[in-house]
This record gives C-alpha cells, sequence and structure tokens, in this order.
C-alpha cells in the first residue's frame, strides 16, 4: 500500500492523471462551487430515442433487448459521454477501438471478448452486429466506464420495465474551494524550449518512453494500421515498422521493447534497431530493471512469476504468486504457498523471509512493510529498523516519511530512526497519497446540494499548503508541471514555485521523463529537453 490508504470499505477514489479533482467541506471553505452536474443517459427500448440530460442524440438504428440484456450502439454512446472519443471498426474482423481520453477499449466481437486499458474484463451477455452497428450489452457499460475513470455503481443503472426504458447516471462532479492560504501565482514569461526533437508533422502522435526513447506513432492509415518509429533522443530513426507490421509495442526499459498482438498478447521483445532478442513464452512481461523482468504464466492451474534476462534466459524459476521489479539489488516476491511477502536476491535466494501481508520496493535502502500490528520499515539487510505500528505509512523521501498512528489521527513526520520531526495534519481521511513533494488526504464529504464528492487538503514537510499549491506540486515532473496561460490558453512549464520557465506555446504538454517531455503545437509533435537538467 505504497504512499495510499482507504479508511473505510466500499469507498472507490478514481484519479486522472491529466485532472486532479478538489472539493471541500463548508466548516473551513471560503467558497464552494460545484463545477459539474452528473449527467443522466436515457433511451427506450424498440426506438431510436437515446437522451443525455433530456437532449435527443443522433441514433439512426433502434435500442432492443436480447437475452434480457438492452442493447446500445457503440458510437453513440461513447460519443455523448466525450465527443472526442475515437472510434475504430475492422468490419472484417469485428472487432473495434475506442480511445477515450488516456484510457483505450478493445472490442473482439467474434471471441465475445473485452480489453479495457490492457486489461482484459469480463463481458456480460453477447456482443453483435447489427444493421452495421457494434452493440454491447448496457451491463457493460458499468465496467468500462468505471475502468476510463468514471465513477458508477449498479445503482446508476436503473430499468423500468412499463416504459421500457433504461437510464444510466454518469457522475463527473467537480468541486473546488478556495481557503486562506498562500497560493502560487504564475509569473513571469519563461524561456523558448529548447528541442531535442523538432517540430514535425510527419506521426499522429509521439509517446515518450523513458530513457532517451520515443515512439513516434502514424494512424492515417486506421489505428489497426499504424506504423511506428523508434526514435532515440536526437529524433533519429531507429528502426521503422511499416502500417499494419505490428499492433503495437511497449517500452520494457533497458533499450528493449515488447511487441503485441491485436488480442494483446506479447509476442517478442526487440532492441532499439528492432532486432528480435527473444520471443516471449509467457503470459506478461514486466520491465526489466537491473538486468532482469518479471514475466507470468500459468503452471497447475494458478499464474506464477519469475525473471528473465535480457535475453529471455529464465534466471529465477517461475515459483511466485507476485514479484515486483529489482531495486538496489532486491524484489520484493510473494510467496507461492504462505501468500506472505519477502525479498529476494538476483540469484532468486530468499533476502527476507516471507513473513509480511505486505512489502514496497527498496527506496533509499528502505522498504515499507505490513504486519498485523501495521506498518513498519526494514533494510536491505531485512532488519525491522521501524518496527511496524502504524496504520498507514509513505515511501521515505530524502530522509522523512509521513505515519498515521491511528486511525482519524494526526499524521507525523518522522526521520530514519522513527522517531517523530513534527505534527504535519490533524485532518481525519479516507485516503492518503504521497509522493516526494507533499502530501494530499482526501475526505470523503455530502454536500449542502446532497451530493457525495471528495474534498482534498495538502500538506508538505513544513505544514498544510495551498489546494492550487498542492495540486502543482502532484503534478511535478523532474522539478517542472505544465499550467495553462489564461492569455493565450496556452501550455507552459512552471517550477514548484509558480515561476514560468518554459514560454506556454504548446497545445499539449506532456510530462517530463529522464530529461525530456513530448509537446505539441499545432498539428505538430516534438520533443523538448528539461532545462532545470542542462548544464
Amino acid at each position: 500500500m505504497k504512499g495510499e490508504f482507504y479508511m473505510k470499505k466500499g469507498f472507490c477514489i478514481l484519479l486522472s492523471g491529466a485532472l486532479l479533482l478538489t472539493g471541500t467541506v463548508p466548516a473551513w471553505a471560503k467558497e464552494e462551487r460545484l463545477l459539474q452536474e452528473p449527467h443522466v443517459y436515457r433511451g427506450v427500448v424498440g426506438t431510436t430515442n437515446f437522451y443525455k440530460d433530456d437532449v435527443l442524440q443522433s441514433l439512426d438504428t433502434e435500442i432492443y433487448l436480447k437475452d434480457g440484456y438492452v442493447m446500445l450502439p457503440l458510437r453513440t454512446f461513447f460519443t455523448s459521454i466525450n465527443p472526442d472519443a475515437q472510434i475504430y471498426w475492422n468490419g472484417a474482423d469485428q472487432q473495434a477501438g475506442v480511445l477515450l481520453g488516456e484510457s483505450s477499449v478493445f472490442l473482439y466481437v467474434k471471441e465475445n471478448k473485452m480489453v479495457v486499458n490492457r486489461r482484459e474484463q469480463p463481458v456480460v451477455g453477447q456482443m453483435e452486429v447489427k444493421n452495421g452497428r457494434l452493440f454491447i450489452p448496457l451491463r457493460n457499460w458499468l465496467t468500462i466506464l468505471n475502468q476510463c475513470g468514471y465513477q458508477l455503481t449498479d445503482a446508476d443503472l436503473q430499468w423500468d420495465s412499463a416504459k421500457q426504458e433504461v437510464t444510466v447516471t454518469v457522475r463527473e462532479n467537480q468541486i473546488i474551494y478556495e481557503e486562506n492560504l498562500k497560493t502560487p501565482v504564475i509569473s513571469g514569461e519563461g524561456q523558448a524550449p529548447v528541442y531535442a526533437v523538432a517540430l514535425t508533422d510527419t506521426y499522429s502522435k509521439i509517446q515518450n518512453l523513458g530513457d532517451g526513447y520515443f515512439l513516434g506513432i502514424d494512424d492515417t492509415e486506421g489505428y489497426f494500421k499504424r506504423a511506428f518509429d523508434i526514435l532515440d533522443g536526437t529524433g533519429k530513426v531507429k528502426s521503422h515498422f511499416a502500417p499494419g507490421e505490428i499492433f503495437d509495442m511497449v517500452y520494457l526499459g533497458e533499450g528493449l521493447f515488447c511487441v503485441y498482438t491485436e488480442d494483446w498478447e506479447p509476442e517478442y521483445v526487440i532492441n532499439e534497431n528492432g532486432q528480435k532478442q527473444f520471443d516471449v513464452v509467457y503470459d506478461s512481461i514486466g520491465d526489466f530493471h537491473e538486468g532482469l523482468a518479471c514475466v507470468t504464466d500459468e503452471k497447475d492451474g494458478q499464474t506464477v512469476e519469475g525473471y528473465v534476462d535480457a535475453k529471455g534466459t529464465l534466471q529465477i524459476p517461475l515459483q511466485f504468486a507476485n514479484g515486483r521489479y529489482f531495486s538496489e539489488e532486491r524484489a520484493v516476491v510473494c510467496d507461492l504457498e504462505t501468500r506472505k511477502y519477502g525479498v529476494i536476491d538476483k540469484k532468486g535466494n530468499y533476502v527476507v523471509a516471507p513473513k509480511y501481508k505486505s512489502c514496497e520496493s527498496f527506496q533509499d535502502g528502505m522498504a515499507l512493510v505490513e504486519t498485523e500490528q501495521g506498518y513498519g520499515y526494514i533494510n536491505l539487510q531485512g532488519e525491522e529498523v521501524i518496527a511496524p505500528q502504524y496504520v498507514w505509512a509513505s515511501d521515505f523521501y530524502d530522509g522523512t516519511a509521513y505515519v498515521l498512528e491511528e486511525q482519524n489521527g494526526p499524521v507525523w513526520l518522522i526521520d530514519t530512526k522513527g522517531e517523530k520531526v513534527r505534527k504535519i495534519a490533524e485532518q481525519p481521511g479516507d485516503l492518503y497519497e504521497s509522493n516526494a513533494y507533499c502530501l494530499r488526504i482526501t475526505q470523503n464529504v455530502v454536500l449542502p446540494s446532497g451530493v457525495e464528492e471528495d474534498v482534498d487538503r495538502y500538506y508538505d514537510k513544513n505544514g498544510e499548503i495551498s489546494m492550487e499549491q498542492g495540486k502543482l506540486l502532484f503534478r511535478l515532473s523532474e522539478g517542472l508541471c505544465s499550467v495553462l496561460d489564461e492569455k493565450t490558453q496556452k501550455y507552459g512549464y512552471a517550477d514548484e514555485t509558480g515561476k514560468m520557465v518554459i514560454s506556454p506555446i504548446f497545445n499539449e504538454a506532456g510530462r517530463f521523463q529522464d530529461g525530456y517531455t513530448v509537446v505539441q503545437v499545432q498539428d505538430q509533435w516534438g520533443v523538448v529537453k528539461n532545462p532545470l537538467l542542462q548544464k
């Protein structure tokens, strides 16, 4: 439970990396403002009547019942949810792909299979193509939308048999509050960006893979016939894949890439030059860290994991229920029989016996562990340097960590000896999260309107900070975060104080990773260097 803690069962918070939702309660707020109301979608079986907030939507084929399930057309519902949704259809193979913001949905009609954000999900009922349209049983929309960052429960899906009418409530509530805390003001004009890869319209999209690698994607021939280029930090094409040559690829780290099939199964691993290194004979493969990657397969009816090297050779046998990446010559694993967590070295030998309910990867020589007594910390030798005792605890960052001694109690900042440095927060919460810059405490509250929402308060190592400051700190990557300039309506990059470092000239601006970020200016994409890391 690294950096986050749920205080009550059934409470679920969904966070988008692109948008941080915040709220407040009147007790300490100056102003409370509802930015968006829930949306109600309504369809009448046997008609083309489909409404969003009582506004008729475009629908050229009837809604119908099949095997007791209401069948809704894919395109109509997705575009009603998000007009910018990109929908691709392969009629020959009866396969559909949907891009909804940062989320992806793949539907395989013949196999009745659904993959959301690269994870296969169970399908209720049977998808089918009718009158040239792909229909999906309504029940599956709960799974799809929840996986895509929306908030739905079974109660949000209602069927009126008398009216032959179905309604779906989708919440997109955003609450903002103003508090009496210092708020960073975006200031300065910033400097012109330094491009590692000059702006170009060669690609429909460029992705920052990390380690100075980038993926140029051209989808002009359709989603299922995309072309790919692996680029280095100078923009040089290291390898090229013609349209439809491969379905997709994922960077595994350490100069290796995994090619995936249309069923999102790993096929083989290549290097930056496109040369095959080995076939993936396992159900899945993770990222390489310190020369090893965790692989997953099925054995005797259960999932088992082990580790392969850069040649695909199995170095640590498939013998664990779960395995994390190697960090500081150590990897956290879950014992297959006891389901307890321990730590192994690169030979697969236990350095820390599997005795913990949970264990996080090592960071700064410390790992967060959980026992029946609570959370504590061990060192690389497996010694409990801070005994398990907390109901929640964060990773250590620069020699300190946030801990909670009891439910609804105060949050303390401790040092590596477990000594209290200072009291950080009295505010009770339902969810606790932290990064290297600050702590976020989320509380579930009911607003005067009757709407239940999540309220965020932020703290750094010195105490409470403003919501705007906290949002900025949570979005920082390598010391910078993208900000929208109100005058130009373009994105630039500011530091943690709000000072503009890179001028706001971008239509899109991603996060920095390994010294680079991907940006868009009109129809062109490029790669910008982080000036804070330049000598």
